[in-house]
């Protein structure tokens, strides 16, 4: 199943806008579905009572979700929710949302130049992020009864949140591999070649393929190809291949019933002994593991 895209922002004028979910809902089992924007979005997950005993999934990084965890997703990562509720009306666990288009930060960007970290946040996005504890909380308290003041103060409220994620030097980039809907970086000939590659990877990660074959199609040399991977993969071609394989494979993992064998076979594993050997090196789990927590 692939994950769907769901229309936050385009059905108005807005360039951004903030939402606050409460699930007052006793001892069920609660799933977000396989999803995945054009806007950026940050959410914020509250359970000061610790009543959600919940997973996530972005790209193919798998984490716990615990009380003021705070995660940032780029436009074109897909990602899920999972979980078990077991809140009352007076413990329930909720929610804190925004999300915000592309356009409006680069005139953010231009209008306040101190602003300008943020564009490097934005590019680890496209991997998902998760940010600290100390940062998560902060942004807690600014992000907490945000839909009950008027939406000039909640703008600054969201810059300033954007202007402390943008600051924290101990996040954690999520997935192994970048998913982009649209061009973040401004060097137009670089970002051609990256689309290129990214788009020879997606329609042929399930055969057998080298560097070579890349190269071919693509039209340039072996050393631009391995300057190109090790610039904006920060790895090589055969590792970058191996973990873009692997995330399909937790992507069907996670969002079908299909048998594990021939989700390796799906993914370009020549056997599912090398599947499981290369899965559990990447995930530390096998992939049945994986596959239980969703």
């Amino acid at each position: 199943m692939k994950p769907f895209i769901e229309n936050v922002l385009n059905a108005t004028s807005s360039d951004w806008t903030v939402r606050e979910y409460h699930c007052r809902v006793h001892k069920q089992e609660f799933s977000c579905s396989w999803h995945y924007h054009n806007e950026y979005e940050l959410v914020l997950y509250q359970d000061p009572h610790g009543v959600f005993n919940g997973s996530y999934l972005a790209g193919d990084a798998i984490g716990e979700i615990h009380h003021n965890t705070a995660l940032l997703y780029g436009p074109g990562l897909p990602h899920m929710l999972t979980g078990q509720i077991l809140g009352t009306e007076e413990k329930a666990h909720h929610s804190i949302i925004v999300w915000f288009k592309q356009p409006w930060i680069e005139k953010l960007q231009a209008t306040i130049p101190e602003a300008r970290h943020i564009k490097r946040l934005l590019e680890q996005a496209s991997y998902g992020v998760k940010f600290s504890t100390g940062t998560s909380q902060k942004v807690a308290k600014l992000l907490s009864g945000i839909e009950a003041i008027e939406r000039q103060y909640q703008a600054v409220r969201v810059i300033e949140v954007l202007l402390l994620l943008s600051n924290d030097s101990e996040y954690l980039r999520l997935s192994s591999s970048p998913y982009r809907l649209k061009q973040l970086t401004g060097d137009q000939d670089a970002y051609q070649k990256v689309e290129r590659a990214t788009r020879f990877i997606e329609e042929n990660y399930n055969a057998s393929i080298k560097i070579s074959d890349l190269c071919k199609a693509l039209h340039i040399s072996e050393s631009s190809a391995y300057r190109l991977f090790e610039k904006h993969y920060g790895m090589s071609f055969s590792d970058h291949v191996k973990q873009f394989r692997i995330g399909k494979a937790c992507e069907l993992l996670a969002s079908t019933s299909l048998p594990i064998s021939l989700i390796a076979e799906r993914t370009g594993f020549q056997n599912l002994s090398n599947f499981n050997r290369q899965f559990k090196a990447v995930k530390e789990m096998t992939p049945s593991t994986f596959r239980s927590r969703f």
